[in-house]
């Protein structure tokens, strides 16, 4: 063998070496920082066994760091994919003032390669990334804001769910978001967004899977259209219930504090999976009159996740102290939020994107503290 050729060699080795010595000590970096995270779950106190269980027994005990080392996640924890992120403006009729243009400027969040970057802190991912091709086309999953709320508005659990391939598509429901306050929270601003909310979605949906047949879209052949999935919070969580009565393309659904006025007679025509969240400390759409109510309504299979000690903005990402329901003593913002993904990424993932890889944390027999579980799971 030449010199040169040997050197290349050589050379060639060491890069390899080299790069084997990144790559482990990249995994341990990461397994040490899993470990901290359930270490500091497990001595956090109650709220803490919503993240730091990953062997789903509903506790965050010393065996969970022994399963963390073992391989073992929590769905409180973020999936193998980066997050991109893009925003489509879809213009359709409105449905309460016919010929009135309502553009629709949607924000869509989809997995792209793991590490990407930089993200956008306003918007949760990276703009204009890659779809990620390794693993789709991807199920999709609609959100709806609440009233004198933002597509924004839940960035702790949109962005989250394209971590485990979601495409995650929120439109804004003009007339009834912060913007438009405060109009929007008049009784003309709520009655508009009531006739107008589920059009909305309908009409995203319908928009996406053109461009999912669109070879010059980001999103051709990327999404599922038999894996199409609903969520919203408060007036979004109506909306879920009613999209999810009216839209047959839908799988399941994930109403959030969901506000049952005027909704009780739709709710029994439901027939796919759904979930209902609350706090028992909700104010404005109060647990019992609403998301008990809506549980108590729907056919199986449903299921009732209670979040103690928390109220309305459990499911969107600030509290401010002078809103209702944000006063001291209740749970933090990160507390109410690890709860709500113990049970969100779990269904999801389970009845919208046919992955059962978080089953065992939707159990009776895995509920952590704090949490009140009502099911019905035979259809």
């Amino acid at each position: 063998m030449r010199p040169r050729a040997i050197l290349m060699t050589i050379l060639a080795t060491i890069a390899v070496a080299i790069a084997v010595a990144i790559a482990a000590q990249t995994a341990a970096a990461a397994l040490a920082d899993d470990v901290d995270r359930a270490l500091d779950m497990l001595f956090a106190g109650g709220p803490g066994a919503a993240g730091g269980d990953v062997n789903a027994d509903g506790r965050a005990s010393a065996a969970d760091v022994c399963g963390v080392i073992r391989g073992l996640r929590s769905p409180t924890q973020p999936g193998p994919f980066g997050i991109g992120v893009r925003r489509i403006t879809f213009t359709k009729d409105s449905a309460s003032n016919p010929g009135t243009p309502r553009p629709l400027e949607t924000v869509i969040w989809y997995p792209t390669q793991p590490g990407a970057g930089p993200v956008d802190p306003l918007l949760g991912g990276v703009v204009g990334a890659p779809l990620s091709t390794d693993g789709g086309p991807w199920p999709l999953l609609m959100f709806s804001h609440g009233s004198c709320g933002t597509p924004t508005q839940s960035l702790f659990f949109t962005p989250f769910l394209a971590t485990y391939g979601f495409v995650v598509a929120a439109p804004p429901h003009p007339g009834n978001t912060l913007q438009d306050y405060p109009a929007c929270g008049t009784p003309q601003g709520q009655l508009e967004s009531f006739i107008n909310r589920v059009a909305d979605i309908s009409f995203v949906v319908d928009s996406l899977l053109a461009l999912n047949e669109d070879e010059s879209s980001p999103f051709f052949h990327g999404i599922d259209a038999a894996r199409i999935g609903m969520s919203g919070h408060s007036f979004g969580g109506q909306t879920t219930l009613r999209a999810c009565a009216g839209d047959a393309r839908m799988v399941a659904g994930l109403a959030l504090a969901p506000s049952l006025v005027a909704i009780q007679t739709i709710v029994p025509t439901i027939h796919i999976p759904m979930m209902i969240q609350g706090g028992d400390l909700d104010t404005i759409t109060p647990f019992d009159t609403n998301a008990q109510v809506g549980y108590d309504l729907l056919s199986s299979p449903k299921q009732l996740v209670e979040i103690l000690n928390t109220g309305h903005f459990a499911f969107s990402d600030v509290c401010y102290p002078f809103l209702p329901d944000c006063f001291a003593g209740t749970l933090t913002q990160d507390q109410a939020h690890l709860y709500v993904l113990r049970y969100a990424v779990p269904f999801l993932l389970g009845r919208v994107a046919a992955d059962d890889r978080f089953e065992a944390f939707l159990s009776t027999a895995a509920v952590p503290p704090g949490i009140v579980l009502s099911q019905e799971l035979e259809p």
